[in-house]
């Protein structure tokens, strides 16, 4: 029967003198065994401070006393802010849409994410590649000219405010150009009145980014990445506001009432969660919301008042305070229809 590797699971205060105190081993004993079998130089021991990110110590094969176990959860900051330095990170992100139950697009993608927090300065480039629709790269004609136009925008460089909120596009001028170079080979190969309200739209927004960050923004990946919950949880304060999310591709989006309730218990693959939950509180009425908006008097009938809920897991990791995964859906019900959106965001 296979051996199952003894590990110390470290707490707060511990050092490598008093851990081998604890287990009645020699120092040398527990740090030659723990560094041949780590296979990981950043958590290698040296001296009698432990690594910031080591968890466990490894133990040797032979150790034969019951290991202490901490008795006490360890539950992260209140205060989530995010810590100062550089990261680089990968995120694969699947979006599924479903009418009546019914799926009926799917959408995959992987993006490469760099975060740079100094102070009170918040700033992320991303980089979107490797794009599959209903499981296929192929994409149809309209797919691809809208393919095209979205790869102008990368890398995109936005800036966030301390709580992780959307704040503003840096790289506006870079975006601009990329979109000057690539219009007349896009008018030259697409044609058609659609085509051309597509190609104006899309000048619109890449030319002044500046203005149109949050229209860029429309999507519920960049929606959900923007959530604002680095903040204070004192005492396991819930936080409650209101936000509008992109379920419908012509609308600024859909309002609901959400709260953010925190579970600070760190977990043993050092995370913890942030849920966000909530309802719709949008006074448009079914039709206004499932046709494009417009000025004209609807029906006003009470009956056709939609509901909706909105349910996220966040969870982030307690070394650095960045997000790890994001899970879940966004649900709108009326008398006549049924729209829900699922989204997985998951670091790589």
């Amino acid at each position: 029967m296979k051996k199952v590797q003894k590990k110390y699971q470290i707490v707060a205060g511990d050092t490598v003198s008093a851990i081998a105190g604890k287990l009645g081993l020699s120092i040398a004993e527990l740090v030659y065994y723990h560094n041949l079998h780590s296979g990981v130089v950043d958590e290698y021991i040296y001296g009698d401070i432990l690594p910031q990110k080591l968890k466990y110590i490894l133990l040797p094969m032979s150790y034969e006393q019951e290991i202490p176990v901490p008795q006490k959860l360890e539950y992260s900051n209140a205060n989530v802010t995010k810590a100062i330095g550089k990261t680089m990170k990968k995120y694969g992100i699947t979006e599924r849409y479903f009418q009546h139950e019914e799926m009926t697009s799917e959408l995959d993608f992987e993006i490469d994410i760099t975060e740079e927090v100094h102070d009170d300065l918040y700033v992320a480039t991303f980089n979107k590649h490797s794009v599959w629709v209903n499981n296929s790269d192929s994409f149809r004609l309209a797919e691809h000219l809208y393919h095209k136009i979205d790869n102008c925008l990368y890398p995109l460089k936005l800036s966030s405010n301390n709580d992780g909120s959307f704040k503003s596009v840096i790289n506006s001028k870079e975006i601009k150009e990329r979109w000057i170079q690539l219009r007349s080979e896009l008018e030259e190969y697409y044609q058609g009145e659609t085509v051309a309200e597509i190609l104006s739209k899309a000048e619109e927004a890449l030319c002044n980014t500046e203005l149109h960050g949050n229209k860029l923004l429309n999507s519920i990946f960049f929606k959900l990445w923007h959530t604002p919950v680095y903040r204070s949880y004192a005492h396991g304060k819930t936080v409650e506001y209101e936000d509008h999310y992109p379920i419908f591709p012509q609308h600024t989006g859909v309002k609901f009432k959400v709260s953010l309730n925190p579970d600070l218990k760190i977990n043993e693959n050092n995370k913890f969660i942030i849920r966000l939950t909530g309802s719709c509180i949008d006074n448009r009425l079914e039709n206004e919301l499932w046709n494009v908006p417009s000025d004209v008097l609807v029906n006003r009938n009470p009956e056709h008042k939609v509901k909706g809920d909105i349910s996220m897991v966040f969870k982030i990791d307690e070394t650095n305070k960045r997000i790890f995964s994001v899970a879940g859906l966004i649900e709108l019900r009326g008398k006549n229809h049924h729209k829900r959106m699922e989204i997985g965001i998951y670091e790589l």
